[in-house]
């Protein structure tokens, strides 16, 4: 087991707000924003009204909308080898778009565990893991084109797929709070050393394994870890969401409010510093519940929220949601790298 320790180097820590960012594309104020990528020079970013991905350059302009009409419900929406690939959780679907924007194919059918919900989070209703889908989360495609998808809300499991999305090559996971059981697994990512990262969200850590499914560690001292980005150094950025008022964590117990940041980690697992509110903060920022997170070629950062889910769920005991969230605020900011 390997415990996040204290901070070991701040000078990674020159963040700033870049004000105004965005506000050239469509509306991000009271706005679902699950998911935010970077590749090429371009901003990816997974729009729930209306349904889409729009794409921007790195100073916020507009520049294309892809996947409407395609596109249910976004959650994560991920860019390699030239494609686009976003994970539709109410589809349980995984759609692939030309990096021009044209359909190329879609993957998936479900919901696998036909007792599920198709609305509502209800993990504990997660008796046995299931096949491919029910409502994924995210995708990481490692540097040998294999697929990794995080299902999710309504599963249990990490599915690595073939380079098509056709072929199943081997899934694991079951439910619960032992290493390699998850408690909704919110995000994966396949690092530059090849280990398989997963935010395993209600369990409070991000779990690392090989790439055949093997349990290398566990991550802890994380609250509600949502997304993972790596940057070109290796150093490791996690969206964490609150902790709101009656939470009751599975691996911790009642836990007091805690206020969603960025948590800085070394490669392994050392945490380096935060971002975010409050005075113990080594970098000031405003999230509410930070669900989203990229990193540029420049180390910038892109931190997108689900304003209007969190802002209907507001003050519900256990929600993970804080009382009185604005409807005011832009669903996305990028913090400059000094």
């Amino acid at each position: 087991m390997t415990l996040i320790g204290p901070v070991a180097d701040d000078s990674l820590l020159g963040f700033a707000r870049a004000t105004g960012w965005g506000d050239d594309l469509p509306a991000m104020r009271d706005r679902d924003i699950p998911d935010v990528a970077v590749a090429d020079g371009e901003v990816f970013l997974a729009y729930r009204d209306p349904a889409s991905i729009v794409v921007c350059d790195l100073d916020g302009g507009f520049g294309r909308v892809v996947g409407l009409g395609v596109i249910e419900r976004p959650h994560g929406v991920t860019v390699a080898g030239g494609r686009i690939y976003v994970v539709d959780e109410s589809r349980h679907t995984i759609h692939v778009f030309e990096r021009s924007g044209e359909w190329a194919s879609s993957f998936g059918s479900g919901p696998s565990d036909p007792g599920f919900p198709a609305a509502g989070l209800h993990p504990t209703r997660i008796t046995r893991p299931h096949g491919p889908f029910t409502r994924p989360t995210r995708l990481a495609v490692a540097p040998d084109g294999d697929i990794y998808v995080s299902d999710g809300y309504g599963n249990c499991r990490i599915h690595r797929f073939a380079p098509d999305g056709q072929a199943l090559r081997l899934s694991w996971g079951s439910p619960g709070t032992k290493p390699g059981a998850f408690n909704i697994p919110h995000s994966v990512d396949v690092d530059r050393q090849g280990r398989v990262l997963v935010c395993d969200r209600e369990n409070d850590r991000i779990q690392v394994f090989d790439q055949e499914g093997g349990f290398v560690e566990q991550w802890q001292d994380l609250h509600r870890p949502q997304a993972i980005a790596e940057a070109k150094d290796g150093v490791l950025y996690v969206a964490e969401g609150a902790w709101g008022p009656g939470y009751v964590s599975p691996t911790q117990g009642p836990v007091e409010p805690c206020p969603s940041r960025v948590s800085v980690l070394a490669p392994d697992g050392r945490r380096l510093g935060t971002i975010g509110p409050g005075d113990d903060a080594d970098v000031p920022a405003d999230f509410v519940s930070a669900h989203g997170i990229a990193v540029d070629s420049d180390d910038d950062l892109y931190v997108v929220e689900c304003l209007a889910s969190l802002r209907a769920n507001s003050g519900v005991p256990g929600a993970g949601a804080p009382a009185g969230v604005p409807t005011d605020r832009p669903a996305v900011q990028k913090l400059r790298h000094s």
